[in-house]
């Protein structure tokens, strides 16, 4: 990994992507700082989008288990109010040293935002707004997303449409990432 590979990672629900990301996190910071790591900076950054009401337990619950399955040497970010000002926090940290910031799920923030606004048109400004910060900042990127366009075509017109935003989102993401892989029952199969 150098400094400013950027990766895209997507894959089905459950299909090992998270995993996945975090298994290429951790070579970047092995091949930066071996074994021994430094106690005075923490490279390796994850940016968690994941936003539930309370009553939403199987989420909470998913949460919990990704939670107690990470690395302990991950810095960890969430509950935030805006990725693109959370995201330059953790690049101003790194002053032009190196580092590794890691985004799970890129689909979860696209949902808090269409879910929000129902405007399709301001959530696709918002990928895009996203996608060309990421393509600009000077450090490692990994991106994991949920690919949701293998699925049925669902009846309502909103989930259509969020399947339709997500899907240019992806598109939009793998564009800027000099690799990509999509996740299928745990095996990384690289799409470029």
């Amino acid at each position: 990994m150098k400094n400013q590979l950027k990766i895209f990672i997507t894959g089905g629900i459950s299909s090992g992507k998270s995993k996945y990301a975090e298994e290429q996190a951790l070579s970047g910071y092995k091949r930066f700082f071996g074994d021994s790591g430094n106690p005075d900076y923490s490279p390796l950054h994850f940016i968690a989008t994941a936003k539930f009401s309370d009553a939403d337990e199987e989420m909470a619950l998913k949460v919990q288990e990704h939670k107690r399955k990470r690395p302990a040497v991950f810095v960890i970010h969430e509950n935030f109010n805006d990725i693109q000002t959370e995201i330059d926090i953790v690049y101003k940290y790194f002053k032009n040293k190196t580092g590794i910031i890691l985004i799970d799920s890129l689909t979860l923030w696209l949902s808090s935002i269409f879910k929000n606004t129902s405007d399709f048109d301001f959530a696709y400004e918002s990928v895009l707004k996203l996608s060309k910060y990421l393509k600009e900042i000077r450090c490692s990127v990994i991106t994991v997303a949920d690919s949701l366009g293998f699925n049925m075509v669902p009846a309502d017109v909103y989930l259509r449409k969020f399947i339709e935003l997500n899907g240019l989102m992806e598109q939009a993401f793998s564009a800027l990432s000099e690799k990509a892989y999509c996740v299928i029952a745990g095996n990384p199969v690289p799409l470029k």
